[in-house]
């Protein structure tokens, strides 16, 4: 007999920022249809800042491409460890969504057809 298995496919991962000896563990636990809907605002609001951003405005769009992946806790202490460096955070996220978390999305989409 065989056992019946069933999965939501959801996309699951760990981070460790390291900057200058210290050490942030974040982890992604998120539905993959979620997370590209988030993905899709964050980029939308990426593209909107300009040169006459405010810093407010910065660090709001930051933290809603930080949450996208990794929830709204984990944004925010993703922001403190960059003592509120709005660039620091997108580029974190940015590098992480290219060189990894876009594989493991495309993977979760694939096992969901």
């Amino acid at each position: 007999m065989f056992e019946y298995k069933l999965t939501l496919n959801r996309v699951r991962d760990k981070l460790k920022v390291v900057e200058s000896g210290e050490e942030l563990l974040l982890t992604v636990d998120a539905d993959a249809a979620r997370m590209v809907a988030g993905l899709t605002k964050a980029q939308k609001e990426l593209k909107s800042l300009t040169n006459d951003s405010t810093d407010e405005e910065r660090t709001a769009v930051a933290k809603n491409f930080a949450a996208a992946i990794f929830g709204g806790e984990q944004a925010d202490k993703l922001l403190d460890f960059y003592h509120g460096d709005a660039l620091c955070v997108v580029d974190v996220c940015g590098r992480y969504f290219a060189q990894r978390l876009s594989k493991l999305i495309s993977k979760a989409q694939k096992h969901m057809k």
